[in-house]
């Protein structure tokens, strides 16, 4: 089983406009309304291709409480930990005619320490143990840039490996913790390793440097240029599909959730790989709510490409 983590999960309302207008009435032609934040997205990911995860997440107030009803319509177990304050409300606006998207994300609750180390304890508890426990996102107001690491390293010591996905001093310190993986994209790596990268080899050569930091495998995500995939004694290119894209919402954490659940099935990193890449593409391919489509893994199986890097 896949478990996720979501400490500050999100309802993510996504609206649809013809064409979007500044200091002006905009009318909406569709808008959906899902569970969101990088933890649950990638049990929603993990469940569309049909493996097994349950979402854990802090939820707070009425929008907490619409988070519960959304995921239950999904289908995908969950455990809540309530807090004071509203879930967060963020917001997504496609601009149909120039195919743009304007995201808005809100900060979240203030969450206390006290509630947090309930939390974690909460985690230790669980049995079994999950295969892997993935957190994702932003840390609410109030957490400590450390939070993530502590929890890593509490939960890596039980024996359960962890993958982060997250951005800026969340993921400085996350590294320190020693995760089994993370999945920075072009732009969250630049940032973690204060410097500019163009090639896929200057993109290799900053993943290699994380994982001789401790890190198993580093994933960098190249939006169309595909997924750069590192470890201590491999380095590897997978190339995503030519496809029309509708969205960008998910894409990462679609890749996250084809590469653990392959992971999970025993395939070697290069095939689970492909299946993230895969998930990945498939979630470009659609607006929402449910991101990859498990009917659209096979045919784009086949046309992802892997390129190797040689040993390290």
């Amino acid at each position: 089983m896949i478990a996720t983590i979501t400490l500050n999960p999100s309802i993510d309302q996504h609206i649809l406009v013809e064409s979007l207008m500044k200091d002006d009435a905009n009318r909406a032609r569709e808008v959906f309304c899902y569970p969101g934040g990088k933890g649950v997205n990638v049990s929603k990911g993990v469940r569309e291709l049909g493996g097994q995860t349950r979402a854990y997440a802090i939820l707070g107030g009425f929008p907490g409480e619409y988070w519960k009803e959304l995921i239950e319509k999904l289908d995908i177990p969950y455990f809540s930990h309530a807090v004071k304050g509203d879930t967060r409300i963020n917001t997504v606006i496609t601009d149909l005619k120039d195919a743009t998207q304007t995201r808005i994300s809100a900060p979240g609750p203030a969450v206390p320490q006290k509630d947090l180390e309930d939390f974690l304890r909460k985690l230790l508890k669980v049995r079994p143990k999950p295969f892997l426990w993935v957190f994702g996102g932003s840390l609410s107001r109030g957490m400590k840039h450390s939070t993530y690491a502590k929890f890593i390293r509490v939960l890596q010591e039980q024996g359960a490996p962890c993958v982060l996905d997250t951005d800026d001093e969340a993921l400085r310190f996350g590294v320190r913790a020693k995760p089994f993986m993370i999945k920075p994209n072009e732009f969250e790596i630049q940032r973690l390793m204060n410097r500019s990268f163009k090639t896929i080899e200057e993109y290799a050569a900053a993943a290699k440097i994380l994982v001789r930091q401790g890190v198993k495998i580093v994933v960098v995500s190249l939006a169309e240029r595909g997924a750069l995939f590192v470890t201590k004694s491999e380095a590897f290119h997978a190339t995503t599909p030519k496809v029309k894209v509708k969205s960008h919402v998910g894409a990462g954490d679609s890749l996250i959730a084809g590469l653990a659940l392959g992971l999970y099935k025993g395939r070697s990193l290069k095939e689970a790989a492909k299946l993230g890449v895969a998930a990945s593409t498939s979630a470009v391919m659609r607006e929402a709510p449910r991101l990859c489509l498990r009917k659209d893994i096979p045919g784009l199986l086949e046309r992802v490409k892997v390129y190797s890097y040689g040993k390290f």
